[in-house]
């Protein structure tokens, strides 16, 4: 239960998001993002880095930011991709059903988002062509190949089929290890976005929190052709680099 400060803070970020909307839309348009796959990404980090603020939230980085290739992470919360995206300046692959949510969905097509339709069979490579077009262009494309995000305290098992593109294309995947710290409350149920849980509640919860803290640790890369042997050393990594048991 948040006390009356931290309701009072959440309904005061929560009155200027129209404002933050609209400077990072505005942003897209008057800057001409739209021009090459590396000023969306250019433009999603000046977004991401705004929400950042708005949201509320330190990000610490270990290990070397990549600054081109493929980047797979363990998923924990929609924080993941704002964080990230701050620090990186990259793309993302993603399912299709996020291209549709409100003003989200938006900043995801904006930004050079790879969509994947789960339910046809040639998606694998149409997102193997997608990615080869984002790496050509050097910038850094992130998956998240557990499909769904957890409560933070493990890393579920890899999607191999994920794995194919990379592992076709034979180019250097980066692990990512995500952690995040909440002092005085609990990650896997105020800052984990998994589950059953719903936007519209647990996004004005996480508003009346402060002193969160998300840790992003990058791994040395990897690669290789054959995608079961790629995902099982990465999601090793990914265990190691979260802090999480293999």
């Amino acid at each position: 239960m948040a006390d009356a400060t931290g309701v009072m803070r959440a309904a005061a970020r929560i009155g200027i998001y129209p404002a933050v909307a609209g400077a990072a839309f505005g942003d897209f348009f008057v800057s001409g993002a739209s021009a090459t796959l590396a000023e969306r990404a250019s433009w999603l980090k000046r977004c991401a880095i705004l929400h950042q603020k708005w949201i509320g939230f330190r990000i610490h980085v270990r290990g070397e930011i990549p600054k081109s290739g493929l980047i797979v992470a363990n998923h924990v919360s929609y924080l993941d991709i704002v964080g990230l995206s701050a620090v990186v300046g990259c793309a993302f692959v993603s399912k299709k059903e996020v291209g549709q949510w409100p003003v989200f969905g938006a900043y995801a097509k904006l930004g050079g988002t790879i969509f994947v339709d789960r339910e046809r069979r040639a998606a694998v490579d149409d997102v193997g062509k997608a990615m080869q077009s984002h790496l050509d262009q050097h910038v850094p494309v992130v998956l998240f190949p557990e499909g769904t995000s957890s409560g933070g305290e493990s890393v579920l098992p890899f999607r191999t089929s994920l794995f194919e593109p990379a592992a076709l294309l034979g180019c250097p995947v980066v692990p990512c290890g995500i952690r995040y710290t909440l002092p005085g409350g609990n990650v896997p149920d105020e800052v984990a976005y998994w589950g059953d849980m719903e936007l519209p509640t647990h996004l004005p919860r996480l508003l009346t929190k402060t002193g969160l803290v998300m840790e992003i640790h990058f791994g040395a890369a990897r690669s290789g052709r054959d995608r079961k042997e790629l995902a099982r050393v990465l999601r090793a990594d990914v265990c190691d680099l979260a802090g999480v048991p293999r």
